[in-house]
């Protein structure tokens, strides 16, 4: 280091700048500032105009006209601000920990180029008030993947405080095929499960309905489309209804319904409404029997399997009505149009105070009447002749019409 010393300067002046150079080197140091006109730059720690092997104290501020290269750590009591770009690190071994709270957002320079953790390597929990994700129409992959692999834990819960909006809900406006949700599971387990699951579960809640499904547009309102392949024996059910009431006291009046099909149609031109339409086809293969609709009732004070109220029951196309035990062994059944015929062995009884047997061409026609079967009054068996029911001409009989 060195002093300039002007020509006009007295012998104390130089004395003076002299020892300023002096106090400079001790611990009292100097009042006076230092300037240096030296131009070299540094490019390390033993480069530069102004090179020191030991530390620099500095009590006021520091501008520096150009880089800030630092070997060491850096640390500030106060608050770091940068007026351009800050780069941290320069590999991926470096880190960077937060002991501070963020006070700001955090907002990408460009829309879908960066990312938050990658393939490998994870955040561990992410706390939030609101989520909003934007996908792009060129994304190219899902806007929410979930990707869970913990056998024992939920993928989602949702734990709702909603009163009266959805607690869920997906708006598909879009949609010209597929779904809005789909749900598949292709999980090769035979333990017996449940693929979905709605529990509406608080047995207060007496108007609460567990699911309703609407359909404004469309011509089907719901399909249910059960396929079943496997070779053991089972029995197979497309959809079963479990429904259990029960009072643990009281007497109010209940209407249970199991099933309740509730159709209103109407149009200008020919419509034709139906309840339910039952169409079964039986096997191809071995030997199978096709119920149409297998009704049991019991237990009831009144038991009544099946009540039609309004309208008739029509048998139509080569449907015949018929009437037969488990075994088939006795029965009543139509054997053509306006014919009835009773098996052998089968039982017709008729009860009514009276019978009438309306006139024409043939009345009432035994085809058998050989002194051991036939027509049977109060019990007793017409053996002979027409004679024996002519004594009754224009008279009401209680009859019972036994065949054997």
């Amino acid at each position: 280091m060195s002093a300039n010393v002007s020509l006009s300067d007295t012998f104390d002046q130089w004395r003076v700048k002299n020892n300023e150079l002096i106090v400079m080197t001790q611990n009292d140091g100097s009042s006076n500032f230092i300037k240096l006109t030296d131009t070299t730059n540094s490019t390390s720690n033993t480069t530069g105009s102004i090179i020191s092997t030991g530390g620099i104290g500095i009590s006021k501020s520091m501008v520096i006209g150009e880089n800030l290269n630092v070997h060491g750590n850096i640390h500030a009591n106060g608050n770091i601000t940068a007026d351009g770009s800050i780069t941290l690190g320069d590999t991926d071994t470096d880190s960077i920990v937060f002991n501070a709270d963020i006070n700001s957002s955090i907002i990408p320079s460009t829309n879908g180029s960066f990312d938050i953790g990658n393939t490998s390597m994870y955040w561990s929990n992410g706390f939030f008030e609101h989520v909003k994700l934007h996908a792009a129409s060129d994304l190219g992959m899902p806007t929410l993947e979930i990707n869970a692999d913990d056998a024992d834990q939920a993928a989602i819960i949702i734990d709702g405080e909603q009163t009266t909006v959805a607690t869920f809900r997906i708006d598909a406006d879009k949609l010209t095929t597929n779904s809005a949700a789909l749900f598949s599971d292709n999980s090769a387990s035979p333990i017996t499960r449940d693929s979905v699951q709605i529990i509406q579960d608080n047995p207060v809640a007496l108007d609460a309905t567990a699911l309703k499904i609407q359909s404004d547009g469309g011509i089907t309102g719901m399909t249910l489309d059960k396929n079943f392949t496997d070779v053991n024996a089972a029995t197979v059910t497309g959809l079963y209804v479990d429904f259990d009431r029960t009072a643990a006291s009281g007497t109010a009046n209940f209407t249970d319904i199991g099933l309740n099909l509730d159709v209103t149609a109407s149009g200008e031109g020919v419509t034709i409404s139906t309840g339910l339409d039952i169409d079964v086809v039986g096997s191809i293969g071995g030997t199978s029997t096709a119920i149409g609709l297998d009704v049991t009732v019991g237990s009831a004070d009144t038991n009544i399997a099946a009540r039609f109220i309004g309208g008739e029951v029509a048998l139509l196309a080569t449907t015949k009505l018929s009437f037969h035990d488990v075994a088939g062994d006795e029965n009543i059944y139509a054997t053509g149009d306006g014919a009835l015929g009773i098996n052998a062995g089968t039982t017709l009884t008729l009860t009514a105070p009276t019978i009438t047997v309306a006139d024409g061409s043939v009345d009432f026609n035994i085809a058998s009447h050989d002194g051991t079967n036939g027509l049977q009054l109060a019990g007793a068996l017409v053996t002979k002749n027409a004679a024996h029911i002519n004594t009754t001409t224009n008279k009401s009989l209680a009859l019972a019409l036994v065949f054997n």
